[in-house]
Order: C-alpha cells, then sequence, then structure tokens
C-alpha cells in the first residue's frame, strides 16, 4: 500500500527518487515505455510545442536514456532521406500548380512524423523560385506517404511567423490528441 501512494506521489509531482526508473510500474502508457518515465516538465514542453507549432517544430532535447513514444515524434537523423524529401516534392509541386508559381525544393528544415497506415509528415522546408534563385523561402507542408506506397498531400503553404499571441488554429484536433495519449491528471 504504501508503494502506492509513493507512485501516486512521484506521478503527481513528477519526483522520482530512483533517477526516473520505475521498476514495478505495470503501465502500457507510451510515456512508461523503457522504464524511463517523460518527466511533467518535458511532457508540458511537448504538448506547448505541439499547440505552437501545429506538430512542425517539435525542438524537445531530453535526456541521455530518456526516450520519447508520442503522437508526433521529431526526426532529427534522417530528415532528408528519400521519404521526407519526397514529400517535400510533392508538396512544392501541389504549391506550385495551385498558386501557378515555379519553386523547386531545396532541403528539409525539420520533419516530425506521426505513425497511422503509414507516415504523415509535417515537413518544414526551403524552396528556392526558379524565375528567381536568390528568392528562397520556407514553407511547411503536411504529406502522408501509406504503407501500399500512397502519397497524398494535405496542404503546403508559407511558413507562418509567429506572433507569440492566440491559439493555433488547430487547437480541437490538438485536444483530441492530448486526450487519446495523455492520462488524466487529478489535482490534489
Amino acid at each position: 500500500m504504501a508503494d502506492k501512494g509513493k507512485r501516486k506521489f512521484e506521478e503527481e509531482t513528477g519526483v522520482n527518487t530512483e533517477r526516473n526508473v520505475v521498476d514495478d510500474y505495470d503501465s502500457d502508457h507510451e510515456m512508461y515505455v523503457g522504464k524511463s518515465r517523460m518527466s511533467r516538465e518535458n511532457r508540458n514542453a511537448y504538448w506547448r510545442q505541439v499547440d505552437e507549432s501545429q506538430g512542425f517544430d517539435i525542438t524537445l532535447d531530453l535526456d541521455l536514456g530518456a526516450s520519447i513514444v508520442a503522437p508526433i515524434v521529431p526526426i532529427r537523423h534522417n530528415k532528408n532521406g528519400p521519404t521526407y524529401s519526397e514529400i517535400s516534392r510533392l508538396a512544392i509541386a501541389t504549391y506550385n500548380s495551385e498558386n501557378n508559381t515555379r519553386y523547386e525544393f531545396v532541403e528539409n528544415l525539420t520533419v516530425t512524423a506521426s505513425l497511422a497506415a503509414g507516415y504523415w509528415c509535417r515537413n518544414t522546408f526551403l524552396a528556392r523560385d526558379s524565375d528567381a534563385p536568390n528568392n528562397v523561402k520556407t514553407f511547411q507542408a503536411l504529406g502522408f506517404w501509406g504503407i501500399c506506397g500512397e502519397r497524398d498531400i494535405r496542404f503546403c503553404r508559407l511558413k507562418k511567423t509567429s506572433s507569440g499571441q492566440g491559439k493555433p488554429f488547430n487547437t480541437f484536433v490538438t485536444y483530441v490528441i492530448r486526450c487519446l495519449y495523455m492520462p488524466p491528471v487529478y489535482a490534489p
């Protein structure tokens, strides 16, 4: 019984006297995968970044040994790999056809992804205007690469500049994702 009270206290306060390793916790919740728990501070920072950037700019750095298994994860080491670059190329082609422009993909700056019968990719990338080579702009695109190879671009837009005010356009979707993936937190 004392262990339950200690575990509840640690969960509510984010304090763990055993170096953030929970040996006897039996939850299958993704925030406890690998017995290394994401701290409350990191979870709050993660959700703040998802809210503010609509999932495009997640820059959370975790301590060595901790992992992030969450709905939207940053892709750091292969962001210019063939899959993610292809999504950006298709996205800029879609943008060009909708806006009568001639931008060419240069490189991905950031990529975040979520799994759902494939990858939902949120790419932030540079594209150069072929009519004015010095005109390089930053774009954001949401694209899908399915497990059967199908590709779908939901949108491609110029990157929004952050005003630091107000809620993002997509707050309801973020709220639903948070409800599905986050355990309830009860105030004492």
